[in-house]
């Protein structure tokens, strides 16, 4: 039963170690452009939220006086 567990365990590292050298990494220019995009949009959805918030939270205000 424990030898099982063990050659399972081994037969799962050989088939993550095969998976892992398929995977393709980026170089530096890519990395930086799709940084970039993730930092600009994050920024941009949390402006809009902001705004929304402040909007929203004035009409009520309006609303409960």
């Amino acid at each position: 039963m424990k030898q099982n567990i063990i050659n399972r365990f081994r037969q799962f590292l050989g088939e993550v170690n095969i998976e892992a050298r398929k995977v393709v990494w980026p170089n530096r220019k890519e990395l930086i452009a799709s940084t970039t995009v993730v930092i600009v949009t994050a920024l941009l959805v949390a402006i809009f939220i902001g705004l929304l918030d402040f909007v929203f939270s004035k009409l009520i205000s309006l609303i409960i006086r």
